[in-house]
């Protein structure tokens, strides 16, 4: 009898980009084999609401909390919000192309700027929130990622943004501090 074994390999990049944790980036994958009939409705649904014309509207569990942080205070003192649910308010700058999973946000008065990433396919940034203000609820969490973690994370993202990648770049292991998202409001 023959046995066949299949090894997934996550890529540690999967820890800091599109796919944040195993069970996430397993999901993605089943999703994008187009498996089953359902799967073959999620990835469309995920298409849909990533091309969405009008990204006007609350995303996930919306915003909970009242009292909003500045991210620059997130930025200078960031271990005494780590593992804190926060709301930070701004202009979303970037959008993940791939499955809207991330976006980059940036305050305005002090033109700081801070990752949130969701879990894929729990909520979907259109493309279209890319300029358009936001207040998203999460936790901040610190990655701790070694100079090769760190390499593939920016490679990853270059090649997402359609740029050039010089490995050379990364001298080092890296720490980034972001926000887990559980809920987001965009405006129009």
């Amino acid at each position: 009898m023959k046995v066949l074994l299949i090894i997934l390999l996550v890529s540690p990049l999967a820890l800091a980009g599109c796919g944040g944790s195993v069970e996430e980036t397993g999901a993605t994958a089943q999703k994008e084999t187009g498996s089953t009939p359902e799967a073959a409705k999620d990835v469309q649904a995920e298409e849909d609401a990533l091309n969405k014309p009008d990204p006007a509207g609350t995303y996930g569990a919306g915003i909970n909390l009242t009292e909003t942080v500045a991210i620059a205070a997130i930025h200078e003192e960031p271990e005494v919000y780590e593992g804190k649910n926060v709301v930070v308010e701004g202009t979303i700058t970037e959008v993940c192309p791939r499955r809207g999973c991330w976006v980059d946000l940036v305050d305005a008065e002090t033109n700081e700027t801070i990752r949130i990433k969701v879990t894929d396919g729990y909520i979907v940034f259109p493309l279209s929130a890319k300029g358009k203000y936001a207040k998203v609820e999460g936790m901040v969490e610190k990655l701790e990622l070694t100079e090769e973690q760190a390499r593939s994370r920016r490679e990853h993202e270059a090649e997402e943004k359609g740029e050039s990648f010089d490995p050379e770049s990364v001298t080092g292991p890296e720490v980034i501090w972001r926000i887990k998202g559980q809920g987001a409001q965009i405006e129009g």
